[in-house]
Order: structure tokens, then C-alpha cells, then sequence
């Protein structure tokens, strides 16, 4: 009796069942992503030992403590994440436009363009004789970011938010990571509605959201907003 002989396996067919068995594997597996939140750490800054930093005031900083069950407390009150944002725009414009109207909240300073002018003067001067000089270098920044303001403003005059002013939140080693990017989210969305404002009232209507940084008269826009509602956030190490 003549043996039949076993065909072949197409080489290609395998090739095709090996396809289809990748494509249902990738449709089909579910893999975890984790989020996070890009940051650009400031850079790190030797302070000479003769140089005496200003004192930061309990009104200058926005507290908000969460504990290890998600709880918060901003301030002084036990608040839910919801009312965090309307506490965040208080501390900001409480004495935006009129200085001192509440004492408890972040102060504001009246600069104007005549006498930043003569303090920027002085301080390059300075900074001449002492190239090296960081508290120096620190302050011609700081005056040279005050005065782009002071030029984009009509009558040459503006209320500066104190430079020590501050966003500061602490957690413990319990708190959920989603709630930790909530507040991030919270307190941006304040800083730029308080940007969006400032930039309506500066420039003729135009929207914060609608300014375009790849153009340049856009940027220099976004940079001055940056200078007048900062957004430092200081973060103390988690506890238990």
C-alpha cells in the first residue's frame, strides 16, 4: 500500500497566524501608564554666609496641608478640594488693586517707571565693581523684570506682589498621588484666570489663553503676566 505523503505548512500562513496572534495581543492588553507632572527645578543658589535674607511673613504664604486621609487644611480651615480655588483667587486679589484692603492677605507694593529706573541704575553701578556678587545680580534681575512690567503699563505705574509671596503645600507619606495632582491642577487654573484678567485689563481685552508663545510680542505678553501673578510653589519633604 503507497504511503501519502504529509503536506507541507505554508511558511507564510504561519507568518500571517503569528500577525494576528501580536495584533490580539496589543488590542487586548491593558497597560498602566503612570501620570505626572513635568517641573523644572529651580537652580540651586549659594548664599553667602554676610548676606541676611528677608523674613518670610505667615501672610505672604498660602498653606494648604493635606494628611495621609486626602484631608485638607488651607490656611486655618478645614476645606474640601472644591473650595480650594476660591480661597487660592482671595489670596491673590485680595489687595491687587487696592493696597492693605485685607491685612491678612499677600501685600502689594505701588511701583512706578521713574524710580525703578534710578534704583536699576544704581544697582548696575554697583554690580560693576562686583561682578560676582549675586545679591547684586539678583537685584538687576529683579529690577529689570519690574521695569519690562512698568513699560507695558499706560501710566507707567503698577502694584508689585511681594516677592516672598508663596504657594506652600505639604503632604504626608499617605496621600494619595491623585490628589496631590488635583491641587497642582486647582492652583493652576487659578494663576492663569488671575493672568487671564491682568492680561484683559493691559492689553486691550486680549485673553491670556489666546497668547501665542512661539510669537514674540505674544511672549514678552506671557512673560510680564509671569512676573505679575507668580506661581512659586514650595513643597517641604513628605512626612509620615
Amino acid at each position: 500500500m503507497a504511503r501519502r505523503e504529509l503536506e507541507e505548512i505554508n511558511a507564510g500562513s504561519m507568518a500571517d497566524i503569528a500577525f494576528l496572534l501580536l495584533i490580539f495581543f496589543i488590542v487586548t492588553t491593558t497597560m498602566d501608564l503612570e501620570a505626572g507632572i513635568p517641573k523644572t527645578l529651580p537652580m540651586k543658589v549659594e548664599v553667602p554666609d554676610d548676606v541676611i535674607l528677608p523674613p518670610t511673613r505667615m501672610r505672604d504664604v498660602f498653606s494648604i496641608n493635606v494628611n495621609a486621609n486626602d484631608q485638607l487644611l488651607v490656611e486655618t480651615e478645614n476645606l474640601d478640594i472644591s473650595q480650594l480655588e476660591e480661597k487660592l483667587y482671595y489670596f491673590y486679589t485680595a489687595n491687587m488693586y487696592t493696597p492693605e484692603k485685607d491685612p491678612s492677605q499677600v501685600e502689594y507694593f505701588l511701583r512706578d517707571v521713574e524710580s525703578t529706573k534710578q534704583e536699576l541704575g544704581l544697582a548696575k553701578q554697583e554690580l560693576t565693581q562686583d561682578e560676582d556678587n549675586i545679591v547684586l545680580k539678583s537685584a538687576v534681575s529683579k529690577l529689570e523684570k519690574r521695569k519690562a512690567v512698568l513699560d507695558a503699563m499706560p501710566d507707567g505705574k503698577f502694584l508689585e506682589i511681594n516677592e516672598q509671596a508663596a504657594i506652600q503645600l505639604k503632604q504626608k507619606a499617605g496621600t494619595s498621588y491623585g490628589v496631590y495632582i488635583s491641587i497642582i491642577n486647582h492652583i493652576g487654573k487659578v494663576v492663569n484666570k488671575v493672568k487671564d484678567e491682568r492680561s484683559k485689563e493691559i492689553f486691550n481685552g486680549t485673553s491670556y489663553y489666546d497668547l501665542d508663545p512661539s510669537i514674540p510680542e505674544d511672549n514678552e505678553k506671557i512673560k510680564i503676566l509671569d512676573i505679575m501673578v507668580p506661581d512659586r510653589l514650595l513643597e517641604p519633604a513628605i512626612t509620615n
